[in-house]
Parts: C-alpha cells; structure tokens; sequence
C-alpha cells in the first residue's frame, strides 16, 4: 500500500506502521510451567493504578499511551470486565511482566498487551509467556489469535511473533497525536522515537 510521505504529517503527530498478524486455530494445550523463580497469576479485579504501574513501566519505552485516556473507574472496569483477561508475571515479588487478552473481536482473540520490563528484556522470557498467553486463549476455542506490533515496539517484535507461528495479514499507516506532547507520557519515553514536530518547528 501506498505510504503518506513523511512531510505530510501534521505538527504534533506521529506516523507508524502497524502490522497485524494471526495465528490460525491455535493448538489447545494445557498453559506451559512457569521457569524456576517466575510465577504468573490472572488479575480479576487489579486497582486500576497498579495495572498503570506496570503499564507504564513496560510501555513507556514503547509508546503504550491508549490505556492512559481512560479514567481510573474506566481502567478498573475495563480490566474486570467478562471480555479481559489480564496476567501479571512475577519474580520475588516483583511485577516483572504481563499479558492482556482482548475476548471482545470474537470468534478472534486478541493479544491486546504483551511484555516484560526493561530489566528482563533478552532473557529467554518472551517464549515462555507468548506460549502462556496462546494456551490461555486456545481455552476459548477461537478462530484466530491476532495482535499488531507498530514500529516503535521493540525491533525484534515482528520477527519474535512471526517466529511463534504468527503470520502478517496486512499492515497499515496510523497517525496520531505523539503522546508525550499531549501529556501521556512523559517528554523522555521512548528516546529512540523523535518527538513529533511542533507547529512552526
């Protein structure tokens, strides 16, 4: 598809590309053990500002920013709602990582949010939760697992999911407003991703 040149973005914005993928009739299997130290629990009714915690703590560095229009008594029912499922990964006691599954696109799951904080990036995490998270959707029975990943996750995204099974159904251009300058987050997230242009900049 055609992309809109980069001089076309309005002040303020941000421009990425959003892959989405999908993985077809994931295999039911029983969820895989959690490696040694590494324990993970589904939060039924987690208080809003410690989901925010931990949404921030892994997102920041990659522009996680929608879950952060919503107010604290949206956030919490969002969370506890029949069609969320959210998992919170931990090593001695501290929240190190978590899953989101989005029951809403059915007969299509979604991996809404997927991560590990920063310290725990690169330490054979990702194969082991990415599992977790395909064993605790295939108990629905979908059609497909889908998720997206945008340029400015994590480089190895893309070529991590494809490397578990996900295949890419279609990409496209997104442009929104960049989340630091409207006060989403703060103005040093995501340093390898330029602030967007302000007007008469």
């Amino acid at each position: 598809m055609s992309e809109p040149a980069e001089e076309t973005v309005p002040a303020g914005k941000l421009r990425s590309v959003v892959t989405h993928l999908a993985m077809e009739a994931p295999p039911p299997h029983a969820h895989p053990a959690p490696p040694p130290g590494i324990a993970i629990a589904r939060r039924r009714a987690m208080p809003a500002a410690d989901y925010l915690s931990l949404y921030h703590a892994i997102g920041d560095d990659w522009l996680w920013w929608s879950r952060l229009t919503m107010d604290e008594a949206t956030l919490a029912a969002h969370i506890a709602a029949e069609e969320s499922e959210v998992y919170v990964v931990e090593a001695g006691g501290e929240e190190i990582g978590l899953i989101e599954l989005n029951l809403r696109p059915a007969p299509d799951i979604e991996l809404r949010y997927f991560g590990v904080i920063p310290s725990w990036i690169g330490k054979g995490l990702g194969g082991w939760l990415l599992a977790y998270a395909i064993a605790a959707a295939s108990r629905h029975s979908p059609r497909r697992m889908i998720l997206n990943t945008c340029t400015y996750d994590h480089p190895g995204a893309l070529a991590f999911y494809r490397r578990h099974g996900f295949a890419v159904t279609h990409s496209e251009v997104e442009i929104v407003d960049d989340p630091r300058l409207v006060g989403l987050l703060p103005r040093d997230a995501a340093p390898h991703v330029p602030l967007a242009r302000t007007a008469g900049g």
